[in-house]
């Protein structure tokens, strides 16, 4: 008996329509991720100018606009 092959899975070849929403989907993900890491970031910048100016956002009770 020979070596044991085993069998490659048939993969679904995707339209050219399929294969563009696919990388659409790809980057809209990337994009959320970046707008994510943006907020964070201008989220560190705002609490560091604020703490030059004594601002303590942690004291803050302020009114929710709701």
């Amino acid at each position: 008996m020979g070596p044991k092959v085993k069998k490659k899975k048939a993969r679904k070849r995707l339209t050219p329509l399929q294969q563009i929403r696919k990388e659409l989907d790809k980057l809209e993900a990337l994009h959320e991720k970046e707008e994510a890491i943006v907020e964070k970031i201008t989220d560190i910048i705002d609490e560091e100018e604020n703490k030059d100016e004594g601002f303590d956002f942690d004291k803050w009770e302020g009114t929710d606009p709701d």
